[in-house]
């Protein structure tokens, strides 16, 4: 048996049974990573370490988490099937599937939405908000974008006139304005370099 096979079987071992201990996970696209998930829960819950209600699974896109609750589900049912013999361990998964309903799984942001509603009057949020999605967030920050650069040209801003004297339209800066929008975390210091002169470069062209 190789080692990496070995390996693997470790890790899934590790996955299955070690179920009071922080575990990451990194492997490939396709490996198993969300079916592993899944088995871990069930399993959990079957031991009684896990309670549905107090269980929460945060993934980045809408569809991962109806997959996950789906797969979920699935494995509480073989669960179920192989604890027919032990009583204990039967009665907690179907204790689950009764109040599965209970399990949380959705997006970070449909998780701080949750977090928020739950306590309206500690976080200073009114109840009814709604989140954004995607594409709604991606026409805000374009919208947000065109007013901006509208205000400054109408207004003469000086970076703005230095930009279209040098023959950079708006537009050019979209992608720029993307990248920066979707990277909030990361610092995009502008230098401290003189701006090149161009003219020599047009010069030795002509």
């Amino acid at each position: 048996m190789s080692e990496s096979l070995t390996n693997d079987q470790e890790s899934r071992r590790l996955i299955h049974q070690e179920l009071s201990t922080n575990i990451l996970v990194e492997a490939g696209a396709g490996s198993g990573k969300t079916q592993m998930l899944a088995e871990r829960m069930a399993a959990g819950v079957a031991a009684g370490v896990y309670h549905v209600e107090h269980m929460a699974s945060v993934t980045f896109t809408r569809k991962a988490a109806s997959e996950l609750r789906g797969r979920f589900h699935l494995a509480l049912e073989e669960e179920l099937s192989l604890s027919a013999q032990d009583s204990e361990r039967s009665a907690h998964v179907q204790s689950a599937l009764s109040n599965l309903e209970r399990f949380f799984a959705g997006t970070i942001h449909s998780f701080c939405a949750r977090l928020l509603r739950e306590r309206p009057v500690e976080s200073g949020v009114s109840p009814g908000f709604t989140e954004l999605d995607e594409t709604e967030d991606m026409e805000l920050r374009q919208r947000g974008w065109r007013d901006f650069v509208t205000s400054v040209r109408e207004a003469g801003d000086p970076d703005m006139m230095a930009l279209l004297q040098a023959g950079i339209r708006p537009t050019d800066l979209d992608s720029a304005f993307a990248t920066v929008s979707a990277n909030d975390d990361v610092e995009f210091p502008p230098g401290e370099a003189e701006r090149p002169d161009p003219k020599p470069a047009w010069e030795a062209l002509d």
